[in-house]
């Protein structure tokens, strides 16, 4: 009875197995499942890779100028929203001051000098009635022309040293009037800092006060001559930073600079290389940006009406590019010429019809002949 039972036991594993093989075997005959998608006509535009730099559109940095005077007070603090012509903080000159009251000093001395002349010239006249009556008008004249000649002379002195004192005090003034450092934008106080006297000679001093306009970033970066003949102001941007991820920010180029910014390895190498700067602004909501992030700018040059396929449907092992398409259920590899890659696209010039069946991303045994079952 147990023989019977093992010998039934063997016969239906044999009978699974061949189930097994044949099913296995039908599987391998349909071979590996891909996805195809087919060449279409679409709008597309290159895109050219700018490094950049986010930047404030407007800011200003008030340094310490001890030539100008030492910090008295520090009227704003950082976070603070300002309007123009705020005043950010005053300064102290001792020698300034002394300069004002040696001033006022030779504009008084100057008025009093000239007062005094204008006595004298009034005594002279009344002198030269008097002598008129007694020995006649023409004498009389004669006889005071050397002290009235002497007197206008003075005067004349008098009225150069009140001018030089008044051109003086403009001067003073001025410099009187810088000592208010007012603010020459509307923005937010990025920093207020006083400064600091342990500061080592010959560093790089730290801003009293930096103020920026926080609406509006820029980003800029350099174009080489040939890129500037693929793009002019008004070009739409895409802008990227690492230090963001998956978030975008929409552009427009502001300004493409007239000169260009020599480049220093260019001048070492003796060569002419330059660089011209560019200027994009940011649209959107920029909280997330800071002044000095790196980003990569995504300028849209050449825009045209293309056949266009899907990236990842294109491989290149070094010789020529190419794609595997459907045919007669193999895949088949066919050799093309590309264009442009706009993003997830590439511009398809030759080697592809309307219709054909192209292989998106297949498995990495995908060979040439291969059969394949369409998903």
């Amino acid at each position: 009875m147990k023989k019977k039972t093992w010998i039934a036991l063997g016969i239906i594993s044999i009978v699974l197995v061949m189930i097994f093989v044949s099913v296995y075997r039908q599987v391998l005959a349909k071979g590996p499942s891909v996805k195809t998608t087919e060449i279409k006509q679409e709008e597309i535009s290159s895109l050219l890779m700018v490094p950049g730099t986010v930047q404030l559109q407007a800011e200003q940095i008030v340094y310490a100028t001890p030539d100008k005077g030492e910090l008295k007070e520090l009227l704003v603090k950082e976070g603070q929203t300002i309007k123009k012509g705020t005043v950010l903080a005053k300064l102290q000159n001792p020698q300034l001051e002394l300069e004002i009251e040696q001033n006022k000093i030779a504009i008084e001395s100057a008025n009093l000098k000239i007062n005094q002349m204008d006595k004298k010239m009034k005594e002279l006249k009344d002198k030269e009635k008097t002598l008129a009556e007694q020995i006649g008008k023409e004498e009389a004249k004669k006889q005071i022309a050397p002290e009235q000649e002497q007197l206008e002379m003075e005067k004349k002195l008098a009225d150069l040293d009140l001018k030089q004192t008044s051109l003086q005090k403009n001067m003073i003034s001025k410099r009187q009037a810088e000592l208010e450092i007012k603010s020459t934008i509307d923005g937010v106080v990025l920093s207020a800092k006083k400064p600091d006297s342990s500061t080592a000679t010959g560093t790089m001093a730290e801003p009293i006060v930096h103020i920026g306009k926080l609406e509006g970033m820029t980003a800029s970066g350099l174009l080489s001559e040939y890129d500037t003949l693929k793009v002019n102001s008004g070009k739409k941007v895409m802008i990227k930073s690492n230090a963001v991820q998956g978030q975008e920010w929409q552009g427009e180029i502001m300004k493409i600079a007239i000169l260009p910014q020599p480049s220093q390895a260019g001048i070492q190498n003796g060569s002419q290389a330059v660089q011209y700067p560019v200027t994009v602004k940011i649209s959107g909501d920029t909280k997330a940006l800071k002044p000095g992030f790196q980003v990569i700018m995504e300028i849209e040059t050449d825009k045209k009406s293309a056949m266009v396929l899907p990236i990842d449907t294109v491989h290149d092992d070094g010789d020529k590019p190419y794609v595997f398409i459907v045919k007669n259920g193999k895949a088949q590899k066919q050799k093309v010429k590309t264009g442009i890659t706009s993003g997830e696209r590439i511009e398809i010039l030759e080697g592809i019809g309307k219709g054909d069946q192209v292989i998106v991303n297949g498995p990495d045994n995908l060979k040439n002949g291969l059969e394949v079952t369409v998903k």
